[in-house]
């Protein structure tokens, strides 16, 4: 079965190169003009991808979709995307496989449906980059440096690391947040770049561990937020 990546055009091309190496097509988001520029091709912004179900804005650009029908069920939604917060985050949904967190009031109409009809809990947060800011670790455990989703996890049973917020890249931004930059592949959590720079350096790779998965640094820049890696496969 072939396995999927799919990225951002600009990350880094040694996190490119490694996915490749570790068995992984990468397909690149199409850039879009709806949202501020350093957010253009984060998959995180433009779509929400649950199994193999893939949810999209329906300005996404034709050219991505080509590439990635073989291997998603596309489902066209309705919500545009704009450059004002918080109309550029009705796909940001961090879901964990059983939890979902969000700022409810602003998920795109047909994901909230999907998530009810499949019986996927729900949690509202005052964080609108929900999948930005949550690094799935488990479908019980997550890593966020923000305070609401930590709050939401611990409600519902999620087991949540906080950690200080910053020291992630996001070009145009004072920074970015670890969801962004990482992404969950069966037992092993990719990371764009290294936690050198980072004062939670080694309780994440702790947690990580404690959750017995692995921890793959894809290359040696320090981690960058590039919206999220999704996997398929």
């Amino acid at each position: 079965m072939e396995q999927i990546a799919i990225i951002d055009p600009r990350m880094p091309i040694q996190a490119v190169k490694n996915l490749h190496k570790h068995g992984f097509i990468t397909v690149p988001v199409t850039l879009s003009e709806l949202v501020a520029e350093p957010l253009a091709g984060h998959p995180d912004i433009q779509m929400f991808l649950h199994g193999k179900n893939l949810f999209v804005h329906p300005g996404i650009g034709i050219s991505f979709l080509k590439r990635i029908e073989k291997y998603a069920n596309i489902i066209q939604c309705s919500t545009g995307l704009s450059k004002t917060y918080p109309y550029d985050i009705p796909y940001n949904i961090a879901c964990t496989g059983k939890i979902a967190f969000h700022k409810t009031g602003f998920t795109d109409k047909t994901i909230a449906e999907y998530l009810s009809l499949n019986k996927i809990e729900t949690l509202n947060t005052n964080q609108g980059y929900s999948k930005c800011s949550t690094m799935i670790v488990d479908e019980q455990s997550i890593v966020s440096s923000d305070k609401s989703i930590s709050e939401a996890a611990r409600k519902s049973g999620i087991d949540c690391l906080l950690i200080t917020e910053g020291y992630i890249d996001l070009p145009g931004y004072k920074y970015g947040f670890i969801g962004g930059a990482s992404g969950r592949f069966h037992d092993t959590v990719f990371m764009t770049g290294i936690l050198d720079n980072h004062p939670d350096m080694e309780r994440i790779y702790r947690f990580v561990r404690s959750k017995r998965m692995k921890l793959q640094i894809l290359s040696t820049e320090n981690i960058t937020d590039t919206g999220s890696i999704f996997f398929i496969g």
